[in-house]
């Protein structure tokens, strides 16, 4: 028998000797050739990573080692890559559709707080302005002003505030006089 060929029917029966594997010198009695020889078939498979030996006191054994679990069948990979191209264009137009979400939103957000009138509760008004003027009712005037810069504390000394809403206009020549003032 050729080499090839015996190396040939040697993974056929390892193949078929499965997990339990078989002793070496029952694989050189199978196949009806010396033992050196099916040592140098093993030596080659061993080294390609095919088979696995461990050696006893009653021998040497031989298993074959199923690569096949390691890969998927072609046809199999060709639906899970078609399936992963579908899921990628399905994401993407999401994350389109999630931009164009979230741009409307912003608009309403904007449009509402543009079109929102003023609203009582809970003792708080809403004013749809830039400016607003406090002013206390007592003699005693304000007594602490804090702001964080986008909310501001007005306390004064005795309850009463009046809130005046309406904004007033700047007389740009008005600011340029007091200026010229004051040099």
């Amino acid at each position: 028998m050729k080499l090839v060929e015996l190396a040939l029917e040697s993974v056929r029966i390892l193949k078929d000797a499965g997990e339990a594997g078989i002793k070496s010198d029952i694989l050189a009695q199978r196949l009806n050739t010396p033992k050196r020889r099916v040592y140098d078939v093993i030596a080659v498979l061993k080294a390609l990573g095919q088979v696995d030996t461990s050696r006893k006191f009653d021998g040497t054994t031989i298993v074959w080692i199923d690569h096949s679990k390691d890969f998927i069948p072609k046809q199999n990979h060709e639906e899970l890559r078609v399936r992963l191209n579908q899921e990628s264009e399905e994401r993407k137009q999401f994350q389109v559709q999630v931009a164009e979400l979230k741009e409307q939103l912003r608009i309403t957000k904007s449009k509402l707080r543009r079109d929102v009138q003023a609203i009582e509760m809970a003792n708080k008004t809403e004013f749809l302005t830039t400016q607003l003027r406090v002013r206390a009712l007592s003699s005693n005037g304000i007594k602490k002003v804090e702001h964080s810069g986008i909310e501001v504390l007005i306390e004064t000394h005795e309850s009463g505030m009046v809130v005046d809403p309406t904004e007033l206009e700047v007389d740009e020549n008005a600011a340029l006089l007091k200026n010229l003032q004051r040099i």
